[in-house]
């Protein structure tokens, strides 16, 4: 339903290049990295802008969009224009990877270049978009990360991991790294029932709605501003994992005695159509569950 919805309001690069970047995200909410929505409308206003509104055919010319690269072109190429265009993505990866055998992690440069050209054989065909679609619904559905139906793969067979014995040792990869851990401090300010968020300073959330973060445990007074603030409250640690970084939310809020000069004061049932970050809902909900009062979404 989010991305029926998303897609009614934006149903071509036109419709979305006119709205606002905010709207954009707002709509997006569920959807995924918030990362791949500016993209989307950094390239429907590329396409607009250079193109004539008409999507580009040709790897080449897809290749120039914002945010696209070598899988995103190939999949638009082939899917949508019928070209012979190659894709790898981490469902192909793992179905090469056994099928042919393939040591060394996906990641180093020949073993990726290998990739890559086997999925140009496969890819050199009449219904290439059916090809790559197949791949990626092989990998998607049968041929797993852990577990696979080998016993109901269509392509068993032909398929030399499976042969080995022990297609879960493909792909090779390098052990992941584990999350760095994070001190942050966050205050919540509230005036007349509403809360302040303000623009996101970190490159993580980049335009979208935060209340006031500082990494490091920092003196909750210090971020209150110019505002007059009463009634400083702490209520306790927030733990937010991301891919990178586990980040340790020490989570205080002020009730301010005029609306500040810079951010939102939003209200607190009105974060539906707004761009915020799982991380602005968790500080929130602290906030609620220790007396105060957080809004909520729908999901």
């Amino acid at each position: 339903p989010y991305f029926a919805r998303f897609m009614e309001r934006f149903p071509t690069p036109a419709r979305m290049a006119e709205a606002s970047e905010a709207e954009v995200l707002g709509l997006w909410a569920g959807l995924g990295y918030y990362r791949r929505a500016r993209f989307l409308h950094a390239g429907a206003r590329a396409v607009c802008e250079r193109f004539g509104a008409e999507v580009p055919r040709g790897v080449e010319a897809l290749r120039e969009l914002p945010g696209v690269g070598d899988y995103t072109a190939g999949a638009i190429a082939s899917i949508a224009f019928g070209e012979r265009a190659p894709l790898v993505d981490g469902n192909v990866e793992r179905v090469l990877t056994r099928l042919f055998a393939v040591a060394g992690d996906p990641r180093s440069g020949p073993v990726k270049k290998h990739l890559w050209a086997l999925a140009a054989a496969f890819a050199d065909h009449p219904a290439a978009g059916a090809v790559n679609q197949s791949l990626m619904e092989l990998g998607a559905t049968v041929c797993a990360p852990t577990s696979p139906r080998c016993l109901t793969c269509p392509v068993r067979a032909m398929c030399r991991a499976a042969q080995e014995g022990d297609p879960s040792r493909y792909p090779e990869k390098a052990p992941k790294k584990a999350p760095r851990d994070e001190d942050w401090t966050a205050l919540v300010g509230l005036h007349e029932g509403r809360a302040l968020l303000v623009p996101s300073a970190s490159g993580r959330w980049e335009g979208m709605l935060v209340p006031v973060l500082a990494e490091g445990a920092v003196d909750p007074a210090a971020l209150v501003g110019r505002a007059g603030a009463r009634a400083v409250m702490e209520h306790g640690v927030v733990v937010h994992v991301l891919t990178h970084a586990r980040m340790s939310i020490r989570v205080y809020s002020a009730t301010l005695d005029q609306a500040p000069a810079a951010g939102t004061l939003v209200a607190l049932d009105a974060l539906a159509g707004l761009a915020v970050p799982k991380v602005t809902l968790r500080v929130l909900s602290a906030v609620r569950s220790s007396g105060g009062a957080a809004p909520t979404r729908r999901r």
